[in-house]
C-alpha cells in the first residue's frame, strides 16, 4: 500500500475495533459491535473523532493572552 502511514494510535484503535467486533459476536451485543465498527474505521481511514480538519483540537481564539488582569479578575477579600 502506497502512502500508508502507520502511527501507534491508528494501530491502537484497529487493534481495539476487532477486539470489540470479536466480542460483539460473542456477547451478541449491538452495541459493543457499533463501538467496534466505529473504533475500526477510524483506524482504516486515519480520522480522528470529526471529519473536518483539526476538529478535535482545542478553540482557537483571536484574543489576546496579554490581555488578563488580575485586579479585575480575582475579588480581593478583606479578612
Amino acid at each position: 500500500m502506497r502512502g500508508m502511514n502507520l502511527s501507534f494510535t491508528r494501530i491502537l484503535r484497529m487493534v481495539i475495533g476487532g477486539f470489540f467486533i470479536f466480542a460483539a459476536f460473542g456477547e451478541k451485543s449491538w452495541g459493543m459491535g457499533v463501538l467496534g465498527a466505529v473504533l475500526l474505521i477510524q483506524g482504516i481511514l486515519n480520522r480522528g473523532c470529526g471529519l473536518g480538519a483539526n476538529s478535535c483540537g482545542p478553540v482557537k481564539t483571536n484574543k489576546d493572552i496579554s490581555e488578563f488582569d488580575p485586579d479585575k479578575s480575582i475579588r480581593k477579600l478583606n479578612l
